[in-house]
């Protein structure tokens, strides 16, 4: 465990407690470049996962 680790924790918990609102995130956090924030959010997603599932059910 490093204090990254649990910055990217807390950043990550931040985005699920907000439904992914990045502005509010972004002004908890201090990040300057939203862009950054993307990344977390990104991450929390399942989107892969879904898209998966998605062409799984065609074939």
């Amino acid at each position: 465990m490093s204090p990254h680790r649990i910055q990217d924790s807390v950043i990550t918990a931040a985005l699920d407690a907000t439904d992914g609102n990045v502005r509010k995130v972004q002004k908890f956090s201090r990040h300057r470049n939203l862009n950054t924030l993307m990344i977390y959010d990104d991450n929390r997603g399942r989107d892969q996962g879904d898209v998966t599932d998605l062409l799984d059910e065609m074939f």
